[in-house]
């Protein structure tokens, strides 16, 4: 029988994979103070003035497009950046794979079973690492030519100048925070709900 704390081990992860994937792919990691142009790990938007050619407030466009135009990883264009990008990518592939695992876990018995389950716990606690590491090497690209030219010249490694920081950033920082509780309770998945109320004085 599936105890209580697996499935709230399943739930958290699959919200956690969730929200990665959110932010993996919405442009606004970084926000220009004029609240168009934004940057993320592989789109970012700008003003798109090409079926007008004034730009009066009226007639402005926000556009999100890949870098370069076409999702490709060289394309991106600071290469910390795209070491951010494929740890990110990466963690988000480990965390869906130590679900995968952990479901194996359900139909697996004997021997097996202590293999899959150690395999469940390295597997997301590596995750958790990656997508650690990909956010820590994300604002050492805000000193490329790219970032300078759009939040100015003054912005370097973890300094966005004239830019903040958005909310697709907060939310993986959120998801990485959530994200260390689930080694833990994957440690305590076969405790049931009524054990834990046994162990609670009245």
């Amino acid at each position: 029988m599936v105890s209580f704390v697996f499935c709230l081990w399943i739930l958290l992860t699959a919200a956690i994979a969730a929200v990665w994937s959110v932010s993996l792919l919405q442009p606004v990691w970084v926000l220009h103070p004029d609240n168009v142009h934004s940057f993320g790990l592989q789109k970012y938007c700008v003003i798109d003035t090409q079926e007008r050619g004034d730009l009066h407030a009226s007639a402005l466009q926000r556009k999100c497009l890949p870098y370069g135009k076409e999702l490709h990883i060289g394309n991106i264009p600071s290469g910390t950046w795209r070491a951010a990008f494929l740890l990110f990518s990466s963690g988000i592939l480990l965390f869906i794979a130590s679900v995968l695992t952990g479901l194996m876990s359900l139909f697996i018995q004997g021997k097996w079973d202590k293999y899959v389950s150690i395999t469940t716990k390295y597997i997301q606690s590596t995750a958790v690492l990656v997508v650690m590491s990909a956010l820590l090497t994300y604002p050492l690209g805000f000193g490329s030519h790219f970032f300078r030219y759009y939040c100015g010249s003054g912005a370097g490694p973890y300094y966005t100048g004239q830019c903040s920081m958005g909310w697709s950033y907060m939310l993986a920082i959120m998801g990485v925070a959530l994200s260390v509780f689930c080694p833990i309770l994957w440690s305590f998945r076969w405790i049931k709900r009524d054990e834990v109320m046994e162990g609670i004085p009245v």
